[in-house]
C-alpha cells in the first residue's frame, strides 16, 4: 500500500436497481466507506467517494417482465428509491451516477473497443442455449439447471450461488428456461471472449502473493480456488435486448455482459464527478 498518498479514491459496491437497499447493505458497505471518507476529509485529504446504480443485466429484464413495465421504468423506479435511502441515511458520496448514463455507455464502449483493437478478445461462434418458444437466447439468469460441480439444482447460467462456481449456461445439467419453463435447444451465435488464461500468472502473483494479506479469508479462498482450477476464456457479450450495445461491426443485437460493463461504472462515475468539479479524473485512478 502507498504510504501518504496524494489522493484517495473510495468506492462502494454499485447497488443493483432491481430492488431497494436494506439495512444490511448500509451496514456492510456504505456506512463503513462513508465513515472512512469523512475521516479522511476531516484530515484535509483529497477524497473522491464514488458510487452509482448498476442498471444492466438479465435480472433487470426479469424484474420488468414480472412487474409488467419496461427495463427503463424498473431502473428509474429503483434508482430513485435507492438515492432517497442514501440521502435519508446521510451517505456522503462525492458522486452517485448510473450505468445507464451516456458517460458510462461511452466509457464502457471505449474500454471494449480498445481491447478489441488491441486483439485482446477471442471472437468465436459457439452453440448456446435457446428458448424456441420465447424466441431468444438464454443468458445468465434466464436459465436454471443443475450445477455440474456441486449438484445444486437451482444454479444459474453464469454461476452457482451454492458453491460459487463460475459457469457457462451450457455447463448446466437439465437446463430449463426461466421465461417459459421449456427445455432449451442449442443454437449457434457469435460472441467475444476475454482469455483470462493469458493473465493467470499475473493474477496469481498479484492476488495470491503480492496482496495476500489484503483480502478477507473468504475472498482470498474463493479467488484462489478459481485460479488453482485454471482460468478459461470468459464471454463478455450477450444476446440480450437490454444493456450497452457491443461497439463493433457484426455485433447487432448483442450487448456487453453486465460483469464487463458494471465495474467500469466506478471510472465513469469518477469522470462525471471530475467534469462537474473541473478536475482531471485520471490521477484518481492511475496514480
Amino acid at each position: 500500500m502507498i504510504q501518504n498518498p496524494k489522493r484517495y479514491t473510495i468506492t462502494a459496491a454499485l447497488p443493483y436497481t432491481n430492488g431497494p437497499i436494506h439495512i444490511g447493505h448500509l451496514a456492510g458497505v456504505y456506512v463503513p466507506s462513508d465513515i472512512y471518507s469523512r475521516y479522511l476529509r476531516l484530515q484535509g485529504k483529497d477524497v473522491a467517494f464514488i458510487c452509482g446504480s448498476d442498471e444492466h443485466g438479465v435480472a433487470i429484464s426479469m424484474k420488468a417482465k414480472k412487474e409488467g413495465i419496461t427495463p427503463q421504468e424498473v431502473i428509474d423506479k429503483y434508482d430513485g428509491i435507492i438515492r432517497k435511502s442514501f440521502a435519508d441515511f446521510g451517505i456522503s458520496f462525492d458522486n452517485y451516477s448510473r450505468t445507464s448514463a451516456k458517460i458510462h455507455h461511452d466509457t464502457a464502449s471505449e474500454f471494449f473497443r480498445k481491447l478489441y483493437d488491441n486483439g485482446d478478445f477471442i471472437e468465436e461462434t459457439t452453440e448456446q442455449l435457446y428458448d424456441a418458444k420465447a424466441d431468444q437466447f438464454l443468458a445468465d439468469r434466464f436459465v436454471v439447471g443443475t450445477c455440474p460441480k456441486c449438484g445444486n439444482e437451482e444454479a444459474y447460467g453464469d454461476q452457482c450461488e451454492r458453491c460459487g462456481s463460475t459457469l457457462n449456461a451450457t455447463d448446466l445439467i437439465n437446463p430449463k428456461s426461466t421465461i417459459t419453463g421449456e427445455t432449451p435447444i442449442l443454437k449457434s451465435t457469435k460472441h467475444w471472449f476475454l482469455p483470462l488464461d493469458r493473465y493467470e500468472d499475473f493474477l496469481r502473483e498479484w492476488i495470491l502473493v503480492g496482496h495476500k494479506n489484503d483480502w478477507k479469508p473468504n475472498v482470498y479462498g474463493q479467488v484462489k480456488s478459481w485460479i488453482d482450477g485454471g482460468l478459461e476464456p470468459r464471454a463478455v457479450t450477450r444476446d440480450l435486448d437490454w444493456g450497452i450495445d457491443v461497439p463493433v461491426e457484426g455485433a447487432e443485437g448483442k450487448k456487453l455482459y453486465v460483469w464487463f460493463d458494471a465495474p467500469i461504472g466506478y471510472i465513469s462515475s469518477t469522470k462525471e464527478w471530475a467534469l462537474r468539479e473541473g478536475k482531471d479524473w485520471e490521477p484518481y485512478w492511475k496514480s
